[in-house]
């Protein structure tokens, strides 16, 4: 439904609309919702298609499909529309607002909405088996009223989790039991009906293990040359490898030739497209192409010959591009590595026998100070940020066993920076000869965030220097936090001050990584956006008349791949703290007191764990100031609504601060505002962001 919607809002050649939207096209028209300009068709201006989101604070948005709508609307009048749900498509019409220059938005009609499911947890409440609502974001606890006896529902396990039709109350499938870690992926992935199992029409175009060089003569030979792959210890697939001729400065990259095995509109397509990405969990991976492409043929494996787009980028000795080629060609990696090992190496400290042969040694040391110098000239614009991720391992009951923070290191560096440089030459070469593409944008930040911003920063202690730049401010901040063992958490409030980098039709320069131009080409195996990207760079390349063929709904695309991304984040997200809670329930069983440093998010009563339970969100009894670093003793674990409370270290302390103050006629600010004890029923409605 996207792709059409999409196609519409952007403006679509009648001829590109498929016959199975004939009657929501038919629809709009008699709504008289469309402009006709005789080839084409494009919702007119005054209205908006789009999906709903919905804030923590119950707020709902409008995601536009429109490429040229860069910020969210706001939908007013929801209370005429109790049933609107996230994900559900709209349309609305714009009005403007007196005295400012956003719109908002009032709905004329839900196009599409989502089937009405939900996910309840088997509790006893008042004498009656019911179900509870699985959803820790609820403002207070909701139960599902469910077409089931009482009988039926006794003879089921303790806390079973189920789906359940919203529209009905009838019980769709029956998940598991809540006390199964193993359930915690299942509830991650119901809202958004993810396809586990690729098809049996799919599954008969993914085959082969071994390239054979003589059916590929027309391109180039590079077999010879010595490509290494660099990746994750536990990587389940290779996208990309590199190489640097040291004597004449040319960096090779080499990201594997997904597009020649995965055909546009071919059953494999449709079903890479309907995935968008791959997912992974720390244990498994759901890849967006059946295994035996994504683990096989296409993968970059050592020793194997593999097809390649390859991008071979002339370096002058401040390491600037002076030019570059990409062409198709045959490579055989001589070495598949972890980052550990390459780290080790650099640092000389790599066991007597190393996985990383001679000829890749020689190399990749003499390749070290170009990379340094590339990240230092893309720094003078762009950003860098700590790295935020976690990596769990997780037991045979899956449960957490261990956990560690990625630390990012010069190994990292290489593969990024190669990666950086290969992305950059590929949105040049669609932006310069083609002027369309699927683009990876970021606009700046908007001016009143950055006011935010710098209010909390100097409510911290810092220093905010005098200078016109942003990026000047900021590098001098970062640099501060550093000083004083703060930088994740100043790395955090910058982040989210900063908008979201998204996938556009058109180039808008990429704000955070200080690229005028950008895009995604080095990971076709695991992100659709990639393996179209190739598909028009390769017809450019040709000369073919498919170009034209592949231009057609890029819009639509775009947007598809914006909404799969978001999902795959909040399936992630999801998967994360339901572990994350549970391993604080395990903490805090063997281990009392449970103590974490914590950053307070916002002003009501919620903080987020910093150390030992890192990024679980912590419901506190009392309000603190924003962005406030406390000590937090762990006091209760709810794995039903998925709730971790907490309390101040010194609890007694932030009370007695807070007796009743003399009146006076001053006005209180939230700024203010330091401590405030909650009672148990405030303290359950801030449940709500948690």
């Amino acid at each position: 439904m996207i792709y059409f919607y999409a196609l519409i809002a952007n403006g679509a050649n009648k001829k590109q609309i498929p016959k199975s939207f004939i009657n929501a096209l038919n629809m709009l028209l008699e709504l008289n919702m469309l402009d006709d300009f005789g080839t084409s068709y494009k919702l007119k201006p005054t209205f908006v298609i789009g999906s709903i989101d919905v804030s923590q604070k119950g707020l709902f948005f409008v995601k536009s499909f429109n490429n040229a709508h860069q910020n969210d609307f706001r939908l007013m009048d929801i209370s005429k529309h109790s049933r609107l749900k996230k994900g559900d498509i709209v349309l609305a019409k714009i009005k403007k607002l007196k005295g400012k220059g956003k719109g908002v938005l009032h709905l004329a009609k839900v196009l599409y909405a989502t089937k009405p499911y939900a996910l309840g947890v088997l509790v006893e409440k008042k004498g009656a088996i019911k179900a509870l609502e699985l959803d820790s974001k609820a403002q207070k606890e909701h139960y599902i009223t469910l077409k089931a006896s009482q009988k039926s529902l006794r003879a089921m396990p303790k806390h079973c989790v189920l789906k359940i039709d919203m529209n009905n109350g009838e019980i769709v499938e029956v998940l598991g039991v809540l006390a199964d870690a193993h359930i915690d992926e299942k509830i991650a992935l119901s809202p958004y009906n993810r396809p586990l199992n690729f098809s049996q029409k799919a599954r008969d175009f993914a085959f082969g293990d071994e390239v054979c060089k003589q059916m590929y003569p027309h391109r180039e030979d590079l077999t010879h040359l010595p490509f290494c792959v660099i990746d994750p210890q536990d990587a389940r697939d290779h996208d990309d490898g590199i190489y640097f001729d040291s004597k004449n400065r040319i960096l090779y990259v080499a990201i594997a030739d997904v597009s020649e095995y995965v055909n546009a509109k071919s059953e494999l397509d449709k079903e890479a497209r309907a995935r968008g990405f791959s997912l992974y969990f720390p244990h498994k991976v759901l890849p967006m192409l059946p295994f035996e492409l994504s683990s096989g043929i296409c993968s970059l494996k050592a020793h194997k010959v593999r097809l390649a787009m390859v991008w071979a980028i002339s370096l002058d000795k401040h390491a600037q591009v002076l030019h570059s080629k990409l062409f198709e060609a045959l490579i055989c990696s001589h070495a598949n590595v972890s980052y550990e090992q390459v780290e080790a190496f650099l640092n000389k400290t790599e066991p007597k026998t190393s996985p990383i042969p001679l000829v890749v040694k020689k190399w990749l040391k003499s390749y070290v100070p170009y990379v340094k110098k590339c990240k230092a000239a893309r720094l003078k614009n762009g950003y860098e940020f700590s790295s935020q991720e976690i990596h769990l391992e997780l037991d045979s009951k899956g449960e957490i066993a261990s956990w560690k923070k990625i630390e990012q290191n010069l190994a990292h560096s290489i593969i990024e920076e190669s990666m950086l440089l290969a992305n950059v030459q590929s949105a040049h070469m669609l932006n310069e000869h083609i002027q369309k593409g699927i683009f990876r944008i970021h606009p700046p930040p908007k001016e009143e965030r950055i006011k935010e911003l710098m209010c909390e920063l100097r409510r911290m202690g810092f220093t905010i220097p005098k200078s016109a730049k942003l990026h000047k401010i900021i590098a001098s901040i970062q640099h501060s936090a550093h000083k004083s063992d703060m930088k994740e958490v100043i790395d955090s409030l910058i982040i989210k001050s900063f908008a979201k980098a998204t996938y556009s039709v058109k180039n808008m320069g990429h704000f955070g990584l200080g690229f005028e131009c950008y895009t995604h080409f080095t990971s076709p195996i695991r992100r659709y956006s990639d393996l179209v990207v190739h598909r028009i760079l390769k017809a450019f390349l040709h000369k073919s008349n498919t170009l034209n063929f592949l231009l057609e709904g890029l819009y639509a695309i775009a947007q598809e791949i914006n909404v799969k991304e978001k999902q795959i984040s909040f399936i992630e997200q999801d998967f994360y703290q339901r572990k994350m809670i549970r391993h604080t329930q395990k903490l805090l069983e063997s281990s009392t007191p449970l103590i974490c440093q914590a950053l307070v998010i916002n002003e009501v009563s919620h903080a987020l764990a910093l150390d030992s339970i890192p990024h679980v969100r912590i419901l506190l009894p009392c309000e603190f100031a924003r962005f406030e670093l406390i000590e937090v003793v762990i006091t209760q674990v709810d794995l039903l609504r998925g709730i971790v409370y907490g309390k101040p270290l010194h609890y007694e302390e932030y009370k007695a601060k807070d007796k009743p103050a003399k009146k006076t006629h001053k006005k209180s600010s939230k700024r203010d505002k330091k401590t405030k004890p909650l009672t148990e029923s405030r303290r359950k409605k801030r449940a709500k962001d948690v």
